[in-house]
């Protein structure tokens, strides 16, 4: 379906991008909800010199890599901080503006590190069985899906303070949801329903 598109950063051990160039004020562009259909409305992107992204992203990039970051432009990590253990907790990165989109291998989704953005929750349903068809000598029992609802916390963009119940939206490269309770207060989660397309396995998990 053609629907608004919007940002979502997995809130587990999100890790932060200092970009030392980046804007010393926050400021904002109006730019299309969806950039091929003009009927899914405007909203507002905020640019911020510190970003997060999600860490399964951070852990692939190296000291050095240029990246895009959607919505805005390229951006060449300096250094990547580690814990003791190995995991990324840090990235230090310039903007390269005029850099091609075409030559970086990772697209990253962000989000400006701003107290506007709202807290979501991401509900995936799985089947109810692990298999296709119960053959008739098997048990029920043993063919129970044990895990047929996954909940997974997020931030999103503040755009989506203004989702109604029911309206559907795509997160940008993690699929299609349906939002089930909108926004109501700040520490309160927007919960959005996951809506399974069938080509893909959950980026939730």
């Amino acid at each position: 379906p053609v629907c608004p598109r919007h940002t979502a950063v997995i809130e587990e051990r999100r890790v932060l991008v200092t970009l030392t160039d980046g804007p010393e004020k926050p400021f904002s562009r109006i730019i299309p909800r969806h950039k091929k259909y003009e009927g899914a409305g405007e909203k507002c992107t905020t640019y911020t010199k510190n970003i997060w992204i999600e860490h399964a992203d951070a852990e692939t990039i190296s000291a050095s890599e240029e990246v895009t970051l959607m919505d805005w432009g390229n951006a060449i990590i300096k250094e990547v901080k580690k814990d003791k253990a190995g995991n990324v907790t840090g990235l230090i990165g310039v903007l390269n503006l005029e850099g091609s989109v075409k030559t970086t291998k990772l697209k990253l989704t962000w989000l400006p590190d701003t107290e506007e953005l709202v807290k979501l929750q991401l509900v995936e349903f799985d089947y109810l069985i692990t298999k296709k068809k119960v053959e008739d000598d098997e048990n029920f029992l043993d063919v129970l899906n044990p895990v047929t609802k996954k909940e997974t916390l997020a931030i999103g963009d503040s755009n989506m303070r203004n989702l109604k119940h029911g309206e559907v939206i795509q997160l940008e490269r993690k699929g299609y949801f349906r939002c089930d309770v909108p926004f109501v207060r700040r520490t309160k989660p927007i919960i959005l329903f996951a809506i399974p397309d069938g080509r893909q396995q959950s980026v939730l998990r």
